[in-house]
């Protein structure tokens, strides 16, 4: 999906980035989020490359149909918006998931029962 911007008199192209898929891991993804929900621990993840640390605060299938969570990322690091941020991840996109000794402090301010990018909620806060 190449489009073309001539701001400025030079075009420019977006090239759709691929996310490595770990669909084998997706179900025990899910798992490992619901039990850190019910213990009060955060998560430890790769995603996009990156290691991160999160709270857990939702758990279920997106508005896109995928099985995702949404967590508030308190550790690690990140390519875009700076740490702690929201975040939306999807659990075939997941790897080494493992629970931390880390105690969530879920839930934290902005977060809001019920997430509108949630068409079924399997677990929450």
């Amino acid at each position: 999906m190449a489009t073309r911007s001539y701001w400025g008199g030079s075009p420019t192209t977006k090239v759709k980035t691929y996310k490595p898929k770990n669909i084998s891991q997706a179900n025990s993804n899910k798992a490992a989020a619901m039990d850190a929900l019910g213990k009060g621990v955060c998560l430890s993840i790769t995603y996009n490359g990156l290691p991160r640390v999160v709270e857990v605060h939702t758990v279920g299938t997106s508005s896109a149909f995928r099985a995702a969570m949404s967590v508030l990322q308190v550790d690690g690091q990140s390519s875009t918006a700076p740490i702690p941020d929201w975040r939306l991840f999807c659990f075939d996109e997941c790897f080494d998931v493992e629970l931390t000794d880390i105690s969530s402090k879920a839930p934290r301010p902005g977060y809001k029962r019920g997430a509108k990018q949630f068409r079924k909620i399997e677990g929450e806060i």
